[in-house]
């Protein structure tokens, strides 16, 4: 799932932010600017759900930022699995707007657009589209994260919530003109998962062709539920235009939906640990 990039992207911002407010006025340090990254992910999944080949990833990610704060983000999807060599699995592009910097309050608003290969089976491979809003609370306690989003895929809708916690703590000492930051999170993630129709198996059938509409699977996919909790703890880097970070997570999916005695017919996924990392520039 890519939440956890977004959120470890919104601290690189933070940070940068901080750098630039302790040496100018935050407002006349608005720019344009280009990003470019490259992330690996341990174990892909999609709120702890969970593809049968157990695929590992790698995601090269471009981006463009305006000074009025709309941007733009393409990120490259490589997998690799014990079926497969590392071979390319998608592109997601991103566009979005994010709010002025405050002391206080950040967030964005932004739609992805996945382009997935025909015969991926991977869980979000099921989507075509999302929409949805970010917003965070910021203070010296704890930092209070809400966000709403609104899936598509073909012929189905779901809707979801975010909620979580974090705080941030952050060292300017450890290393010559550079912070490094360690941010705490637990997230809870829930609603409903309609797009299990259009999850394909390995032979890339849908499910929900198998299933039938009538299928007491597919009335479980439509209810409004928790989906996984989550407990990350990624700490980053930033010097100057360079920033990279390591993200160990633990990942406890809930609500699968289940076929009885038909377990390629059923959503997989168990308590995960995995961690993502990556190196990035900003220009």
């Amino acid at each position: 799932m890519c939440t956890n990039h977004k959120s470890i992207s919104l601290i690189v911002i933070g940070l940068l932010l901080f750098f630039t407010s302790s040496s100018q006025n935050v407002q006349d340090s608005a720019k344009n600017e280009f990003s470019a990254s490259i992330n690996y992910q341990s174990a892909l999944h999609y709120f702890g759900r969970v593809d049968s080949l157990k695929s590992s990833g790698v995601f090269p990610l471009i981006g463009l930022k305006s000074k009025i704060g709309l941007y733009l983000n393409s990120t490259f999807m490589f997998i690799r699995n014990p079926a497969t060599s590392l071979s390319y699995a998608g592109t997601i592009l991103e566009v979005g707007y994010r709010f002025p910097y405050s002391k206080n309050f950040s967030g964005n608003i932004y739609y992805n657009h996945f382009l997935y290969q025909d015969k991926s089976v991977l869980q979000q491979a099921a989507l075509t589209g999302q929409a949805g809003i970010n917003t965070a609370w910021n203070n010296k306690v704890v930092n209070v994260n809400l966000g709403g989003d609104v899936k598509f895929s073909n012929s189905e809708t779901d809707f979801g919530l975010t909620a979580g916690l974090d705080r941030l703590f952050m060292f300017t000492g450890i290393i010559d003109n550079a912070v490094v930051a360690i941010n705490p999170s637990v997230y809870i993630y829930s609603g409903t998962h309609n797009y299990f129709k259009n999850v394909k198996n390995s032979r890339g059938q849908g499910l929900g062709n198998l299933l039938g509409n009538s299928s007491t699977s597919i009335e479980q996919a439509k209810q409004f539920d928790i989906l996984a909790y989550e407990l990350s703890v990624p700490v980053v880097l930033v010097k100057g235009k360079f920033n990279a970070y390591v993200s160990p997570a633990y990942v406890m999916p809930q609500n699968l939906v289940t076929t009885s005695g038909r377990p390629d017919l059923s959503e997989r996924g168990s308590n995960l640990f995995y961690f993502s990392a990556g190196v990035g520039v900003r220009l």
